[in-house]
This record gives C-alpha cells, structure tokens and sequence, in this order.
C-alpha cells in the first residue's frame, strides 16, 4: 500500500449465460472501496443450447449492455477495465461477432476457460465467507453452466464442470413441454446424473459447501424477502435443504406472471428460477449435506480481487474484503 500515492480505479466485466455485471472499485490508502455496481439479466444464452449460437435480439441486448457499462465507467473517470466471458461464450459459434462489436465499443473480452472460472470463483467465494469448514465445496451455478469445485482452504483441487445450467436446462424442460412437478423434479435429475457421470464426478466428503451465483443468491433474497436487493444479508446467508425443496414447491406453483411479483426475485429471472433451484438441490443431495452457505462473491468478486492486484498492486486479503460488497 505504501506505492499508492493517490487513488487507483479499475472496473471489471462478467458476462454471463443470463447476466452481465460491471464494478467499479478505487484503491487508496484506506484500502480498496467500491464505486459503483451494475447488472443487467441480458439472457444472452437463449436458444443456445439449441442453435449453438447468440439470437440477433440476444446480441443486441448484450451490446445495449456493455455501452451503459462503457458510458457509466467513463463517467467515473475509470480507464483500467477488463472483461471475461463464461460457458455461453465458449459454446456459441457466433462469439467472434459478439467479440467484434464489443471490441467496437473499445471492450476487449477474454473468453475464459471452465478452469480459470472456477479459480475466480473459489477466490471470490472465500474472500467473503472464510470460514467455511474444510474440505468444502463450492457450487457456481450460473445460467449455461455448473462449476463444483473441491476445496481446501482457500485452493481449489479439483474442478467439475457440468453443462447445466439455470437457463439451458429451463429450455431444454420447456422444450420437451415438461409442465407438472414430479415430471420436471424427474427430468432435472437424470440430467444431472448424466453430467456428473459425463464430467467424471465422484462423490467426495465435503464438511460444508457455499453456493454463488444468481439463483444462489436470490435463494436468500426471496428468503428473507429482500427487496431492494441487499448484499450484507445474503452473503453468509444459511439455507437448508428442506428450505431449498419446500421453495422450489412454493414457485413452481406459482403461474409465470404472478412468480415476477414474489418479493426478492427479479421478473426477468421468474422463468428459470425453479430450474436453479432443482439443479442446487440435486448438487446438495448428491454430496450428502444438509445445507449450504450461500456467498454474495463468486466469480465477479474474485476477478476484481485479481484486478485490482494485477492494475493496481494491491492484494486482496479476507480482512479487506468482509467491507465490500457488490
């Protein structure tokens, strides 16, 4: 800290299957500070797993996206950013052209692999919450993809990644016009079973487990009837399985429009909320817990941990980390 003679800001992008957030962080001798926090539920990953590429519409509102992100951190005075994409990049066909119209906006996206994800996350998932019981596990459940990652500490050892997701398994669901309880809770899980069996996964003893991610975090925000949304009651947040199942029971019954006004739960992520839940469930059984530790961290806070230490030389420690919030 003591090369630091005035303030050092940075921004960092994740874009993700269904959301894209930027946020804007400075570092001074006080040490590191938020500046400001945006999302945006793009649902850039629609009709992916089916087509294997972006819609136009898709891209469009990804685009709309990232020049609200640019105008808002040239507002800020902030010329250190850096922006990564996750599983729907990796999948689409079409990323190139995504990749060339932000690059027109002066946004350079690194497509990042399952691995390096995972890292972030599992850095980002410990920052916030270090004292989760070891081995442990952490679940990144995102819109086109699932990273589980075995843990001790705060070092990853192995990784799995599983190609589910909030979204691509709510299309696929839809799909196959799978509309009663016991036929969707079924076909979540011999899907899950086929991606753990595909991705190689064997059971291991865990202690305890924490869970990011979108439906993660909006798990405890419904919960705990959160509206506006906030960080400090969700990060450390407990939930327990009978919660998770008597919550997925609760939404699942609700028609799609009345499910846009439960309190906690943003509209445009109603649809693919009860897929998310039943994917974490089907995780949460499968390693024999009774209940997780939900993290406000993640992905988005490990990459700007990883910023601000690669832009401004400052390193990230637990201690500095339990004051910020996203």
């Amino acid at each position: 800290m003591s090369g630091i003679s005035k303030s050092c800001k940075v921004a960092v992008f994740d874009l993700g299957t269904q959301t894209f957030r930027v946020v804007g962080a400075k570092v001074t001798k006080r040490g590191p500070e938020i500046i400001f926090s945006l999302r945006k539920n793009v649902r850039l990953g629609k009709d992916l797993l089916e087509t294997g590429e972006f819609r136009q519409d898709a891209i469009k509102r990804g685009i709309d996206a990232l020049l609200e992100f640019k105008r808002k951190i040239e507002k800020e005075k902030i010329e250190k950013f850096l922006a990564i994409g996750t599983e729907a990049f990796r999948r689409s066909k079409n990323s190139p052209l995504f990749l060339k119209k932000a690059r027109k906006l002066g946004i350079a996206i690194d497509i990042i692999s399952p691995q390096k994800e995972a890292e972030l996350a599992v850095r980002g998932a410990y920052l916030t919450v270090p004292d989760l019981s070891s081995p442990w596990a952490m679940i990144d459940l995102g819109g086109g993809s699932t990273e589980i990652v075995f843990c001790k500490e705060q070092r990853p050892e192995k990784l799995f990644s599983l190609s589910m997701g909030a979204v691509s398994v709510h299309e696929m669901a839809q799909k196959r016009k799978i509309v009663d309880f016991k036929g969707f809770r079924l076909f979540v899980e011999e899907f899950f079973l086929k991606e753990i069996q595909r991705a190689g996964l064997k059971k291991q003893k865990v202690n305890s487990a924490l869970a990011t991610g979108g439906t993660a975090t909006t798990v405890a925000a419904v919960l705990e009837g959160l509206w506006p949304y906030d960080p400090k009651r969700v990060r450390g947040y407990k939930v327990s399985l009978n919660q998770l199942e008597d919550l997925l029971e609760q939404v699942f019954s609700l028609s799609a429009e009345k499910r846009k006004t439960v309190k906690g739960l943003e509209p445009e992520r109603a649809d693919i909320f009860p897929t998310g839940i039943a994917i974490l469930i089907e995780i949460i059984r499968y390693l024999d817990l009774k209940k997780i530790t939900i993290s406000d961290g993640g992905i988005l806070f490990g990459f700007l941990a990883f910023a601000l230490e690669k832009e401004c030389g400052f390193y990230v420690e637990p201690s500095s980390a339990r004051s910020l919030y996203i």
